[in-house]
């Protein structure tokens, strides 16, 4: 990948001045995040500065977002996971990424503003989704704010 572990600057919604990556993925969801007018601003956890304790070790996500959806600001993390890494049930992707999941509802059930959010998004689909709503709809793993009578 020629993209490998290089800063790339130029972003628009980056709160960082350049990001690297570790794959083409996330180069493509760094992108899509950051053409999304929805998008308030996004960083690439690197160096981690966001993690979640889970059985199976920390979790430190890809990305952190921030973006305006049904008239509220919601924050997100975001992984884009190789589908070779994702594994069979019990995984330590899997746990890891459903400690994540369960985070973000007790984030949100706790009613903290802004709320958050999870999505875990395979490789490929990262690299075929044109939108960061394409994408983020193609998680296999996910917690998503949407609309209730309590949001």
């Amino acid at each position: 990948m020629k993209y490998w572990r290089i800063p790339i600057g130029g972003w628009k919604r980056c709160i960082h001045d350049a990001a690297s990556f570790e794959s083409e993925p996330e180069f493509r969801a760094a992108k899509l995040l950051d053409a999304d007018s929805s998008v308030i601003w996004w960083l690439r956890n690197d160096p981690v500065i966001f993690r979640i304790a889970t059985p199976a070790g920390f979790f430190e996500p890809d990305f952190l977002y921030s973006a305006k959806r049904l008239g509220l600001q919601i924050n997100g993390v975001l992984e884009i996971k190789g589908e070779n890494l994702w594994g069979a049930p019990g995984s330590e992707a899997r746990i890891k990424a459903s400690s994540a999941r369960l985070w973000a509802a007790a984030i949100h059930s706790a009613g903290h503003d802004p709320l958050w959010e999870f999505h875990e998004v395979l490789g490929q689909d990262a690299k075929n989704a044109k939108t960061v709503s394409e994408m983020l709809s193609q998680a296999v793993e996910r917690y998503e704010v949407r609309p209730t009578a309590s949001v």
